[in-house]
C-alpha cells in the first residue's frame, strides 16, 4: 500500500479544478528594507567609539587642565583661584559616565527595535562636547 500523501498547509483552500489563484500566497511577513541599516549602524557604533575614546582622553586632559588654571594670589594658599576644582573635576567625570552608559543602552535598544541609531549616537557625543565646555567654563570662570 503506498503512503499517503502529505496535508497541505493549514489555510490552502481546497483543490478545485481549474482554480489559479489571482495572486502568489504570502511567503511570510514583509521584510523591512535595510537598505540604509548597514550604514546607519556602522558609523553609529563608530561615533560611539569615538565617544569612548573621547571620554578616555578627556579623562587625563581633565586631570591636568585643573592645574592650568589653580594658581593662589601672591604665595598665600587662603586665597587660591579654584577651591571647587576637585569637584568639578569629579562632577564631569561622572558626567561622562553617564553619558557613555546611557548612549550605550539608548543604542542597544535602538538597534534591537530596529529603530534609526545616529540620532543616539550624535547625542550621546554632542552632550559628551557640551559637557566638556561647561566644564572648562567653570574652571576659567
Amino acid at each position: 500500500m503506498p503512503p499517503e500523501p502529505p496535508l497541505p498547509p493549514f489555510g490552502t483552500p481546497p483543490p478545485a479544478y481549474g482554480y489559479v489563484p489571482p495572486y502568489p500566497a504570502p511567503s511570510g511577513p514583509p521584510q523591512p528594507d535595510t537598505s540604509g541599516r548597514t550604514v546607519d549602524r556602522a558609523l553609529s557604533w563608530l561615533l560611539f567609539a569615538v565617544q569612548v575614546l573621547g571620554a578616555g582622553v578627556m579623562v587625563i586632559v581633565s586631570i591636568f587642565a585643573v592645574f592650568i588654571d589653580a594658581y593662589c594670589n601672591e604665595g598665600s594658599t587662603e586665597s587660591c583661584a579654584n577651591d571647587n576644582a576637585g569637584d568639578l573635576l569629579i562632577g564631569y567625570w561622572i558626567a561622562l559616565v553617564v553619558l557613555l552608559v546611557a548612549t550605550l543602552i539608548a543604542l542597544i535598544v535602538a538597534t534591537s527595535t530596529k529603530r534609526q541609531l545616529w540620532p543616539w549616537a550624535v547625542g550621546g557625543f554632542g552632550l559628551s562636547a557640551v559637557a566638556t565646555v561647561v566644564f572648562f567654563a567653570a574652571l576659567a570662570g
